[in-house]
């Protein structure tokens, strides 16, 4: 069967759009799912995290996929298990620049994709903080995208900004573009927050995927040691319940018994009681 392609995308940085591609990651790792993660962002910070080897700077990269490269030559192995990486890195701009006056631009992720979407079970793409032409591409080549978002006015205004950019892409380039939904990130127990909630579940057309996801530093500890949160072993009980709330916004994407996943991943642990199982 093949691979379901999910964009994580919003065109603001500092989300957690990388964070949720990683954890997604590490659930469909743990369920033994041969996943391939693209990074599109220049920044490279996935690739950082998850490329079992360093990657060089002269190292082809997902710049060189939209320019003719194969994925087959360029992705890397991942640091868990049936995880593969197609890095990023800043030669992004060289394939702007080279695609600038071709035609089709907008596919060329796509029809790269195509050629390995039956060598996998689920395929993330980590995208950049901006809608230019590598977005354009992860959304053309995407199935689903997985939107980010955390609380605050402006970005419920970049939410709205965000739907204009999926139409023109349904309209001109991917028809069956859908939106699985939305993940808040960095969310606090205040007034303002829960109202926030309110007000994006009232305003927006795309579900809202819980739980949501709390400001946590675990979290980013975790991520910089490139350890997954079921492996940190500083705040274990912590750890715990954190891999949960990604392996439900996996289990709301994927098929996945997620007591059973949760039992073989923490078999020390009683989940009998525990709601939504």
């Amino acid at each position: 069967m093949s691979a379901t392609i999910y964009a994580v995308i919003n065109q603001k940085g500092g989300v957690g759009k990388t964070t949720e591609t990683i954890n997604l990651a590490r659930v469909a790792s743990n369920d033994l799912r041969r996943t391939l993660v693209i990074d599109a962002d220049a920044q490279g910070s996935l690739t950082g995290i998850l490329a079992a080897d360093e990657v060089a700077r002269d190292q082809l990269s997902f710049a060189d996929v939209l320019v003719g490269e194969s994925i087959k030559d360029v992705a890397v192995p991942g640091i868990w298990s049936s995880l593969s990486v197609l890095p990023g890195n800043r030669n992004t701009d060289k394939a702007t620049k080279q695609l600038a006056t071709e035609h089709g631009r907008e596919y060329r992720l796509r029809e790269a994709v195509e050629k390995v979407r039956d060598d996998y079970d689920l395929i993330l793409i980590d995208c950049a903080p901006s809608l230019d032409l590598h977005t354009v591409n992860a959304l053309t080549a995407a199935d689903r995208a997985v939107v980010m978002t955390q609380p605050g006015k402006f970005s419920l205004d970049g939410l709205g900004e965000l739907q204009q950019s999926f139409d023109s892409v349904q309209k001109y380039y991917n028809p069956l573009l859908t939106v699985a939904g939305i993940v808040v990130n960095g969310m606090r127990n205040t007034v303002g927050h829960r109202t926030w909630i309110s007000d994006l579940e009232s305003s927006t057309p795309w579900p809202v995927i819980g739980p949501n996801v709390p400001m946590r530093s675990l979290i980013q500890d975790a991520q910089e040691a490139a350890y997954g949160l079921d492996q940190w072993n500083v705040e274990p009980k912590l750890g715990r319940e954190t891999y949960e709330m990604y392996a439900r916004h996996y289990a709301a994407l994927e098929k996945l018994d997620l007591r059973s996943h949760l039992e073989s991943v923490f078999p020390k642990h009683d989940f009998s009681e525990m709601k939504g199982l």
